[in-house]
């Protein structure tokens, strides 16, 4: 660390990941909704796409909280935050969620894209004596 800088708290590294997965996702889907309106996307592969997005929005935030933390499981934290917004969302719009539907399904997605992070992130390199 350089002289005079303070290091960042791991927790805020989450915090920034989650919320460029926010970021990420909401303008995935305000682009995915641009497709369905101008019939680019059929009705019926919209749920995969949402999904794929989903998956690479969890990617998008989990890949600099692993760069930023250094640890290799810091994709997970960032993409449960993620997930608990969306779930927050969810249950702030619709009275319940189909989890064993497509509910689970996006759940899954995140947290997969979390993991995924984890593996694409900076490889561990030992000390040369």
């Amino acid at each position: 660390m350089a002289k005079g800088k303070k290091p960042r708290p791991v927790w805020q590294s989450f915090v920034a990941g989650g919320l460029l997965s926010l970021g990420t996702y909401l303008l995935g889907l305000s682009l995915l909704a641009l497709l369905l309106v101008k019939g680019a996307l059929s009705e019926s592969g919209s749920f995969p796409a949402v999904a794929v997005l989903c998956v690479l929005s969890a990617l998008a935030g989990g890949l600099p909280a692993v760069r930023l933390t250094g640890l290799r499981w810091g994709g997970v934290p960032a993409a449960a935050l993620f997930l608990s917004v969306l779930i927050l969302a969810g249950l702030g719009f619709w009275e319940n969620i189909a989890w064993l539907g497509h509910g689970g399904i996006l759940l899954l997605c995140g947290l997969a894209g979390g993991l995924l992070a984890g593996l694409a992130g900076p490889k561990r390199r030992r000390r040369r004596k």
